[in-house]
């Protein structure tokens, strides 16, 4: 499989830490693309690929698909510019910075038959496919309340550079770390319906939010709550999901939410418990360990002509609740998540 990556920042730094190693390299032929050329002659030596210090030139690599890892505020056109140059894309979040965008995506990708997929990682961890299981084979019941908290750090120098914390490149804490922890309220619970935020600079100096605190209502009625922050400190403490039904309850923790950290759940049976005790993983980052996964899911399903479970179609509503929260912000009320597009993000 010929494979492109564009953008060599710090989420490529964690792919050759973490799964870019002999063996994926001997299966794949691997072109690297950014515009730091330092960069680029570091990892094309370490790695032994091919450099491309522009995107044209990778793209007449004729890739089966490419990675889009570039800053927040570019996945769109470099999404756009590998579909329409018949090259399937696999984009690290957030596909886009408007809904307007995402839709293109959607569209431009049907048109050319092509697959566009989104990394959220996070839906691979074992602890959070055990819970869509539970939840999906009614162990809870009736679900009444489904709530995130995310108590990450950063620190002032994680916002000196020229894009992160920036409206037009990157958006806050929602857009850039929460956005994997409300996609996977979305992928368990979702749709949401409503939302009424608030949103607050603590301790960082940043154009967006470090803080929000939100309040959720769901279309099946159940309720709950978005607790978001890169102000703790002074390191990453929690990212958990907290889901409970009339029948039980069950919180998902740890870093990166990769452990079933506590449960009760009514007349649960051996092979459930069995199921629960099994899915914990550890993680040393928020990044966590499932990015290889994900693109080996990718991978299969190209080779196999089948729908990727995480596409652009797929994650239109996550795109669609990240706008509303900061659109609830702005005018300081309720909103519906439909029809509500915020007036800072990607401007």
């Amino acid at each position: 499989m010929k494979i492109g990556i564009i953008g060599l920042g710090r989420v490529f730094d964690h792919y050759v830490k973490n799964f870019l190693d002999t063996k994926f390299l001997n299966q794949n032929q691997l072109f690297i693309c950014d515009s730091n050329i330092k960069l680029l002659h570091k990892y094309s030596e370490k790695l032994n690929c091919k450099p491309c210090e522009k995107i044209e030139e990778l793209i007449s690599e004729k890739p089966d698909f490419v990675i889009v890892a570039s800053p927040s505020g570019l996945h769109f056109q470099h999404s756009k510019t590998c579909l329409e140059n018949n090259i399937n894309v696999l984009s690290e979040k957030p596909a886009c910075m408007s809904i307007k965008e995402h839709f293109h995506l959607i569209e431009l990708s049907q048109e050319m038959n092509l697959k566009c997929g989104v990394i959220f990682q996070n839906r691979f961890n074992s602890a959070m496919k055990a819970l869509k299981q539970i939840v999906n084979e009614n162990h809870l019941g009736k679900i009444n309340i489904c709530s995130m908290k995310l108590h990450w750090c950063r620190d002032q120098n994680y916002y000196s550079d020229d894009w992160h914390g920036k409206w037009v490149m990157d958006g806050g804490v929602i857009n850039q770390q929460a956005i994997h922890h409300i996609d996977a309220l979305q992928w368990i619970n979702g749709p949401i319906k409503q939302v009424f935020s608030m949103e607050s600079n603590l301790i960082n100096t940043l154009e967006a939010e470090d803080t929000m605190m939100a309040c959720i209502k769901y279309q099946n009625d159940s309720l709950g709550t978005i607790e978001a922050t890169t102000a703790f400190r002074p390191k990453d403490y929690e990212a958990s999901i907290t889901i409970s039904g009339d029948r039980g309850f069950v919180k998902v923790g740890g870093v990166a939410i990769n452990e079933i950290i506590d449960y009760s759940i009514e007349d649960v049976d051996q092979e459930v418990i069995s199921l629960i005790e099994n899915s914990s993983e550890d993680f040393s980052t928020g990044y966590g360990n499932s990015h290889k996964k994900v693109i080996e899911s990718f991978i299969d399903s190209l080779i196999l002509d089948q729908k990727f479970s995480i596409d652009i179609l797929d994650t239109l509503n996550t795109t669609k609740l990240v706008h509303a929260l900061y659109r609830s912000s702005e005018k300081s009320m309720l909103v519906d998540v439909n029809n509500n597009e915020s007036i800072r993000l990607g401007k």
